[in-house]
C-alpha cells in the first residue's frame, strides 16, 4: 500500500482485494475527520447535536421498529 499527500489531496493505492463496505465506512471517517477540522465548535456542542438528531430520528423511525 502507498499513501501519498499531494496538492490536490491523499491518495492511496493498493493492489488488494478489501471488502467495500469497510472501506467505505474508513471513506465516513475520513469525511467526519475533514469536517470537523474546519469547525469551531465544542465536543460538547457536538454531543448535543447528535442528540438531537438520534431524538428526531427516533420520532420519525419508531413506528417502524415497534408496532
Amino acid at each position: 500500500m502507498i499513501i501519498e499527500q499531494t496538492e490536490e489531496g491523499l491518495l492511496i493505492k493498493t493492489t488488494a482485494q478489501y471488502n467495500i463496505k469497510a472501506v467505505q465506512r474508513i471513506v465516513d471517517y475520513m469525511t467526519v475527520l475533514e469536517i470537523t477540522v474546519k469547525t469551531e465548535g465544542t465536543q460538547e456542542q457536538a454531543n448535543e447535536l447528535a442528540s438531537e438528531a438520534n431524538k428526531k430520528w427516533w420520532a420519525e423511525n419508531k413506528l417502524k421498529f415497534i408496532g
